[in-house]
């Protein structure tokens, strides 16, 4: 039982800095400064195919990618959001993690409930590679390269859905 209220609490505390985190951002404008590393890091995750084709299907929703945080004491990545702005708010469909020394690309995996690390990242690839299949959306770990469902509890679910494979994008 105490293991239940301490993972609700920890799931609905990353929600509401989730929240508050998209509120609290300054205002987008196209004429924001940013350093070369920012540029870099915003100019890596523009060049995603991913990404050109969500500013492609989101075009009348105002689509932006915009710095939300940059390396510090508790953080080595710049933090790019990609989501939409109108109506005076921003929304987000993805996190995207740059490490500005070796360039690699992670993503938020807000859906793993390990309970290993309270921000889990995975690297592009893996995401790439898992996020069309509808396991990955619910909640889930990584184990031995595999995919692990989990429930709410953090506790492996038994049975057919246990083991994963993912599943191919039809052409």
């Amino acid at each position: 039982m105490k293991l239940k209220i301490c993972s609700l609490t920890s799931f609905l505390i990353l929600c509401y800095i989730h929240i508050m985190a998209q509120s609290n951002l300054p205002p987008i404008t196209d004429g924001t400064k940013y350093n070369n590393a920012e540029k870099l890091a915003l100019t890596q995750i523009n060049a995603l195919y991913e990404v050109k084709d969500f500013m492609r299907s989101a075009s009348k929703d105002e689509p932006r990618l915009m710095v939300a945080g940059e390396p510090d004491s508790t953080s080595k990545y710049y933090w790019i959001k990609l989501g939409i702005s109108n109506n005076g708010m921003f929304r987000t469909s993805d996190d995207f993690f740059v490490n500005p020394k070796t360039h690699n690309i992670y993503l938020w995996d807000q859906m793993d409930n390990s309970g290993e690390v309270p921000f889990h990242l995975v690297s592009l690839q893996r995401w790439r590679h898992w996020r069309h299949d509808r396991r990955y959306w619910n909640f889930h770990t990584f184990k031995d390269n595999k995919l692990v469902v989990l429930d709410f509890n953090g506790k492996e679910m038994h049975g057919t859905n246990k083991n994963s494979k993912p599943v191919q994008k039809k052409k």
